[in-house]
């Protein structure tokens, strides 16, 4: 993949993650020599479950505006989370300070 390309794609991402609602600060990291992509948020939700189903919603809708596909992202049962082979997702509380 040309790196010029992705880099501005991912640009557009970002771009995009910005404004999805439920996305709280989120961030992208990228190795462009290799096309791997880490797409980080919070959301605000009442489990881990919960929290990690909307993260995937919300990146799999960003990705589709910018033009991107997911088609080897899988369809889980309910209660259950689907993953492209190599895909990894985890939830972590997130530090909550006064501002």
């Amino acid at each position: 993949m040309d790196v010029e390309v992705l880099e501005a794609h991912l640009e557009e991402l970002m771009d995009v993650l910005m404004d999805e609602p439920g996305a709280v600060d989120p961030d992208l990291t990228a190795t462009l020599t290799t096309g791997q992509v880490t797409i980080s948020m919070a959301i605000d939700a009442e489990s881990d479950g919960e929290a990690l189903e909307r993260a995937l919603v919300i990146a799999r809708s960003a990705v589709h505006k910018t033009g991107g596909f997911t088609p080897t992202w899988t369809q889980a049962p309910k209660d259950q989370v689907g993953f492209d082979e190599g895909f990894d997702a985890s939830v972590r509380l997130a530090d909550l300070s006064a501002c």
